[in-house]
């Protein structure tokens, strides 16, 4: 059987969110958003082991959700970096050498459901390199600074990206090890795959699987708790 770490990015503040409460701590049906994916990971029979990357001062409330749900995957909480990116490289070099696919997964993302999850998973073990995505609906614009249109970009070959993304071990921490510094924050962890180079394959997502980012965007989610009750 395939060692499957699973990586949970959780240190943002969601300051866009505005409030006083760190994003993955928020409610939903009076369960905080870190719970969410954590409780599917712990279903799934692919992951062996969970790590949760927080804010150096919010470790003990994150060990308390987790021992709250029973998560006995979360074997590790370590402490996050200044940025997405600084967190996920922190885990991975928390991660035992034997691991085969580390699949990493935004703790904003809170509707993530097995299937999906299973389907990335099986799909790296494959391909080595795979994200989820959803195709882009909407007619997308290119423009400059002046905010003047410059392009309108074929929405056929547009994706928008997700998670949980998956890869090989040893493929991820080449890449890391490759380009990042640290100074800089990559916008997925997929890019820097894409920069060894190596191919990433798409597995199809879920509109459901969206990320909280906006006071709108937590409006949605709340309401997608209630109907999934």
């Amino acid at each position: 059987m395939k060692k499957v770490a699973a990586i949970i990015p959780a240190a943002g503040s969601g300051t866009r969110l505005g409030g006083s409460i760190a994003k993955p701590y928020l409610l939903l049906r009076g369960i905080p958003l870190l719970a969410y994916p954590l409780r599917v990971m712990q279903q799934s029979r692919r992951i062996t082991n969970i790590v949760v990357a927080v804010e150096p001062g919010r470790m003990r409330r994150a060990r308390g959700i987790i021992r709250r749900f029973g998560i006995s995957k979360a074997g590790q909480v370590i402490a996050g970096g200044a940025t997405r990116s600084e967190s996920v490289w922190n885990a991975l070099r928390s991660l035992e050498p034997d691991t085969d696919l580390v699949l990493i997964h935004d703790a904003a993302r809170p509707f993530i459901s097995r299937a999906l999850l299973d389907e990335c998973i099986a799909a790296a073990m494959r391909y080595g390199a795979v994200l989820c995505a959803v195709r882009c609906a909407a007619t997308i614009k290119s423009v400059d600074k002046d905010l003047r249109v410059t392009a309108t970009l074929d929405r056929n070959a547009l994706w928008e990206v997700q998670t949980p993304q998956v890869f090989s071990y040893q493929l991820i921490m080449n890449a890391y090890r490759k380009s990042f510094s640290g100074k800089k924050s990559f916008f997925d962890d997929a890019s820097l795959i894409e920069r060894l180079p190596h191919p990433v394959k798409v597995v199809p997502g879920s509109a459901i699987n969206m990320k909280i980012t906006t006071p709108d965007d937590l409006k949605i989610a709340r309401a997608i708790a209630r109907m999934r009750r």
